[in-house]
């Protein structure tokens, strides 16, 4: 393994199977180097791995550019892309050190200084695993800046056999090659939602205004982030708590987001402003996740199943709205507007549609009307709509679908908690399970063993 400084190749290292080689740099002594941004090394993966020897007075990579190589990773640094001399590190993760990372990866590299700027492109050259049955079909990476910041590249099958390069003005802490297998998932995946797209803007005739949303776009807020579901309490499964008066019951904690499950058994986020009709899809419920609206009943109940729960029964969902203190609101008996996310003017459909024809009730399907500021809220944004056993926003945010087979949902959402019913007594009975609209979320409940003696 070499570094080529400008006309000059060096030797680097003397181990060929060292899994990070680091090139250190020779800084002048009227240079400086810009540190890292703040929390991007501190949030790059721990990486069990070896550094190679190098000499005393090893070369740098500087002005005139430069290669760096590691298993497999190429790292190419044209002239003037850096003011001064740089060090840089390429690591390679795999197996069982790519906890943490996106699902379906098959190798990880995770570079230093993450977040360097360079003031040309760079080129990131990356191995990629060749497709399970010997045929073509390309691949993906995708590369994280900073948690949740990810940026993804796809390749046909003339890259087969070939490394994959990526073009980045920034240096990408990590990056995610993914299996061949999940890369044709994706493929898939991408082929679907996209005629789930264009069919629902063929249906409905979905109008575009002004700036906030566009309705051909799949927009997935909660993709890139880390919401895995917390620690059951009470010896509840995952992201969930006891119900008071019912011990043999849990009930989410937050109101669920949906994850797409792909062919390839991998699970991708899907966007909780598109009905997910068509798709095999799980129910999650974690803190600072934007939940499902746009979901019908049997929809809802399906999605608690696939993650071996289910509907709350009405007189389930009551009791945990109530709380061990059986209070009218889930904080207490007298109602605090704006405590919960319950009392948004204007109506978001008239505002998203510039619109205060009554005809706007008529396209509650846009998926833009949640995207509109201060409408839908992530979980648990509003810490104060909380049950003392610390389940969140089950007033306002979204209606929340019941088990009843003539479909209930509950709890109001963020423009009405008032109109049928205050608070935990709020239910709509109007609609048929098979309705969906903006407004209609869920909550998955579950049984639970009893409490030890």
């Amino acid at each position: 393994m070499r570094a080529a400084l400008g006309n000059a190749s060096l030797p680097l290292v003397t181990a060929r199977s060292a899994s990070v080689l680091t090139v250190f740099a020779l800084l002048a002594a009227c240079s400086k180097t810009e540190p890292p941004a703040p929390g991007l090394l501190e949030a790059a993966p721990t990486v069990a791995a070896s550094t190679s020897p190098v000499d005393a007075a090893p070369p740098g990579i500087g002005e005139g550019g430069g290669t760096l190589e590691a298993e497999g990773a190429t790292l190419t640094i044209p002239e003037g892309a850096l003011r001064g001399a740089r060090v840089f590190t390429i690591a390679s993760v795999k197996g069982d050190a790519l906890v943490g990372w996106p699902r379906g990866t098959e190798l990880g590299f995770a570079f230093t200084p993450a977040g360097e700027r360079f003031r040309v492109p760079v080129t990131i050259a990356l191995p990629h695993p060749a497709s399970p049955d010997g045929g073509g079909g390309g691949g993906e990476i995708v590369c994280e800046n900073r948690p949740g910041d990810r940026t993804q590249t796809q390749f046909d099958g003339t890259f087969d056999g070939k490394p994959l390069p990526v073009h980045v003005n920034v240096l990408p802490r990590r990056c995610a090659v993914y299996t061949a297998e999940h890369a044709k998932a994706l493929q898939a995946a991408r082929a679907k939602e996209a005629a789930m797209v264009d069919k629902g803007n063929t249906s409905y005739h979905w109008e575009i205004k002004g700036q906030v949303c566009d309705p051909h776009d799949l927009v997935r807020p909660n993709a890139g982030r880390d919401l895995r579901e917390p620690p059951g309490l009470g010896g509840c499964p995952a992201g969930m708590a006891r119900i008071p008066g019912r011990p043999s019951a849990c009930v989410d904690r937050w109101e669920p987001h949906l994850v797409e499950v792909l062919d390839d058994g991998t699970e991708h986020t899907w966007t909780p402003y598109f009905n997910p009709a068509g798709l095999k899809v799980r129910a999650k419920s974690s803190p600072g996740a934007v939940p499902q609206a746009y979901i019908s009943q049997v929809q809802a109940g399906a999605a608690c199943a696939a993650s071996g729960k289910r509907l709350c029964k009405d007189d389930e969902w009551v009791l945990a709205c109530k709380g061990s203190k059986h209070t009218q609101f889930p904080y207490g008996n007298e109602e605090k507007r704006g405590t919960c996310n319950d009392q948004r003017d204007p109506h978001p459909a008239m505002q998203y549609l510039e619109s205060h024809d009554l005809s706007v009730f008529t396209k509650l399907e846009h998926p833009c009307i949640n995207q509109v500021p201060d409408s839908l809220l992530p979980g648990g944004a509003k810490a104060a709509c909380a049950t003392p056993e610390g389940v969140y926003d089950i007033v306002g945010n979204l209606h929340e679908w019941t088990a009843d087979p003539s479909g209930h949902f509950r709890g109001g959402y963020y423009v009405d908690t008032w109109l049928n019913g205050h608070g935990c007594d709020y239910v709509t009975t109007a609609h048929e399970a098979r309705y969906w609209d903006y407004s209609t979320g869920f909550r998955c409940c579950a049984d639970a063993p009893a409490r030890d003696q």
